[in-house]
C-alpha cells in the first residue's frame, strides 16, 4: 500500500512539474539519444565512466547515481563521468528523459536497452573517450549487462552491482508470474569480449537481487572464458549500502 501511495505521490509530482513548465524535456546539450544526463569531469577524455540507476521503485527522482559520478571524475583528469536517466525517469532538478518506465518495472527490455546503448555510444563520440566503463545498479545492472553482450565491446569494463543477471531465476526467486520482457545479462555471455573486465557485486543481505544470481553469472562467465570475478560484500540490495567496494572495482578499471 505505502509502495502505491509513493508511486501516486511521484506521479502527481511530475503532474504538476509538467502543468508549470518545469519538467524540461530531453534537449541539448544534456540529452543523449533521447536520455537526460548530468556530466562531471573534463570536456575531452580517455575514458568515459557511465553510472546507471536502477527501478527506484519506490518513486520520486532517480538521479542518487549522481554524486557518486561526480566524485568519481574528481581528481581524475582522463575521465568523464556522466550518470544517464534511463527512459522516462527523471531528477530533482526538473530533467526527465524521453520514453516510458513502464511503470517501474519490466524496464530493461530490448527496446529501452538499445536506448542506453545508443546514448553510450553517442557519449562515446562526444568525450572522445578511447575507453568506456560503467557501473549500473540493479535493473540499471541488468541493462549494462546485456549491453557488454550484444553491442560489439562498446563497454571495456562494467560493474554490475545487485544485478537480476538472470532474470527467470530472479522472478522465480521472488514469486513472480507474470511473463516479463526484460532481457537477462547470462543469455549474452557470449557475446562480451574476453579483453572486456565483469564484476558483479551484491551485497550478502540482499534479498532481492540474491548474491546466488551473480555468483551463477560469473560463473557462466568466467566458463565461457571471461574476465570476470563476484564481490559479494557487505549491505543489502539498496545502493548506498555496497556503494563504496563497487565504485573502488570501477576505479580499477579508470586505467
Amino acid at each position: 500500500m505505502l509502495t502505491m501511495i509513493a508511486r501516486a505521490a511521484a506521479g502527481l509530482v511530475v503532474l504538476l512539474l509538467a502543468t508549470t513548465g518545469l519538467v524540461r524535456a530531453c534537449s541539448a546539450p544534456t540529452c543523449a539519444n533521447g536520455l537526460a544526463y548530468q556530466t562531471y569531469g573534463p570536456g575531452q577524455a580517455r575514458i568515459l565512466a557511465v553510472f546507471v540507476h536502477g527501478d527506484v521503485s519506490s518513486g520520486g527522482p532517480a538521479d542518487y547515481m549522481y554524486r557518486y559520478a561526480q566524485s568519481f571524475a574528481a581528481g581524475r583528469r582522463d575521465v568523464a563521468a556522466v550518470a544517464l536517466l534511463r527512459p522516462g525517469y527523471y531528477d530533482r532538478a526538473g530533467s526527465r528523459s524521453s520514453g516510458s518506465d513502464n511503470g517501474r518495472s519490466d524496464t530493461f527490455d530490448a527496446g529501452s536497452i538499445r536506448t542506453i546503448a545508443g546514448a553510450i555510444r553517442e557519449l562515446k563520440a562526444k568525450y572522445g573517450a578511447r575507453r568506456v566503463i560503467a557501473l549500473g545498479h540493479s535493473a540499471g545492472a541488468g541493462a549494462l549487462g546485456v549491453i557488454a553482450g550484444n553491442s560489439g565491446g562498446l563497454l571495456d569494463g562494467v560493474v554490475l552491482v545487485s544485478c537480476p543477471c538472470d532474470v527467470p531465476a530472479w522472478r522465480a526467486s521472488r514469486g513472480g508470474r507474470r511473463a516479463f520482457s526484460s532481457l537477462s545479462p547470462v543469455d549474452y555471455v557470449g557475446g562480451v569480449p574476453p579483453s572486456t573486465a565483469i564484476v558483479a557485486a551484491t551485497g550478502a543481505s540482499d534479498d532481492n537481487t540474491r548474491p546466488a544470481l551473480a555468483e551463477a553469472y560469473v560463473a557462466r562467465a568466467r566458463a565461457a572464458g571471461r574476465n570476470a570475478r563476484v564481490e559479494i560484500v557487505a549491505g543489502g540490495h539498496g545502493f548506498g549500502g555496497v556503494a563504496g567496494p563497487s565504485v573502488r572495482a570501477l576505479a580499477g578499471m579508470a586505467r
